[in-house]
């Protein structure tokens, strides 16, 4: 006969089992609802040159806020990378990278991803619309030297660099990024031949590239480079932490100025703004056109670069030394000082522009290999 204890031992246990299942089939219901009704988070990628990641870190953290206080709009992810210009066109021909959003440091990038997309994939459609780029911000290429040894020095341009580099008396040890992969390096090379010619930047030639003198002239402006990096942000890092004694000149954006200033080991770090002019970075927002971005992902990056153009958020790009395009937006005195920032209010320099000769585009890496520093 079985006892009553053991009787209510086995009800439990089959009840135990029943609710178990039960609740096991309840969970797995609204699981699989919660699975099939919910819907899943769409994905950008934005991909961007290092120099504005402060600036971006902001306004990502700010439109994420602005995205989600509207309870209508769908959940979104947003992956955010700083590349090297040329890094990130050789990581999207490689498909290594899929970006919704590109944002080189210049629009002379544009048109070099376009001109190598099209060889690869040997259609004629460009993968960026050079005329619905978005442009925000500017930053001009500057000398960054220390102002103790411009007291002494008196950097005005390019040209004083290079006279610099020939006085024996003098130990110059300057450094720009590598032109293949960045830039700012780029940018340099392109306005130390216009210094070597006598001529505008937009105006080289192929013959400029090859004249002898001017040649000679970007060897001698080389011969003091100590390093020639892929990033200028790392650059501007390393002028700021090294001291005067390992880097006195570099060439940078001068937002970095704005950067590193009042906060560098050996003194504060000032921008000269070369006499001979500059070239302006403009840090144009694309939205590329390519098979991996879907409706959706389009509608957020129009969303996101609507918000970038927004005055507060163009007002906080000011904080970190950028300058806005829209003209009606006056600069903020407070960092766009020299005396505490480096940088100065007025640029009254003159501003250059591209070659408009593409081979001279494309050949001035070989030149700068040609003529660099080896030391």
């Amino acid at each position: 006969m079985t006892s009553p204890k053991r009787k209510v031992g086995r009800r439990s246990k089959t009840n135990f089992v029943i609710i178990f299942f039960a609740g096991f089939l309840i969970g797995s219901l609204l699981t699989g609802i919660v699975i099939t009704s919910g819907e899943e988070a769409t994905h950008i990628t934005i991909i961007y040159s290092s120099e504005k990641a402060s600036w971006m870190t902001i306004a990502y953290t700010n439109f994420l806020n602005y995205w989600r206080s509207n309870p209508d709009n769908f959940e979104i992810k947003i992956d955010m990378h700083p590349y090297g210009s040329s890094d990130s066109i050789i990581a999207i021909l490689n498909g290594e990278i899929f970006p919704t959003i590109w944002s080189p440091a210049s629009s002379i990038w544009m048109t070099f991803l376009n001109t190598k997309w099209r060889d690869l994939t040997g259609e004629e459609i460009s993968i960026v619309n050079v005329e619905e780029a978005v442009k925000i911000i500017y930053s001009p290429i500057v000398i960054a030297t220390w102002e103790s040894f411009n007291r002494t020095h008196n950097i005005n341009g390019l040209a004083d660099v290079r006279a610099l580099n020939l006085n024996p008396s003098v130990d110059v040890k300057m450094a720009h990024t590598d032109p293949r992969l960045s830039n700012s390096g780029y940018m340099t090379t392109i306005m130390a031949v216009a210094a070597a010619s006598g001529k505008p930047t937009q105006n080289l030639t192929m013959s400029d590239l090859t004249n002898p003198d001017n040649q000679q002239w970007l060897r001698d402006f080389e011969s003091s480079a100590i390093t020639y990096g892929k990033s200028t942000g790392f650059l501007a890092r390393y002028m700021k932490n090294q001291g005067p004694t390992d880097l006195n000149i570099a060439f940078l954006y001068e937002n970095l100025i704005r950067d590193i200033s009042s906060t560098s080991v050996g003194g504060k770090v000032i921008a000269v703004y070369p006499e001979e002019g500059t070239l302006y970075s403009d840090h144009p927002f694309c939205i590329l056109n390519a098979n991996w971005i879907t409706p959706k992902q389009r509608e957020v990056a129009n969303e996101f670069l609507i918000f970038l153009n927004k005055r507060e958020t163009v007002i906080s790009a000011m904080e970190y030394g950028f300058r806005p395009i829209n003209s009606s937006i006056p600069l903020d005195p407070e960092v766009f000082n020299y005396e505490t920032n480096g940088i100065s209010f007025n640029l009254s320099i003159p501003e250059l522009k591209t070659p408009t000769d593409g081979d001279v585009l494309l050949k001035i890496p070989d030149l700068w290999l040609l003529c660099k520093s080896t030391a």
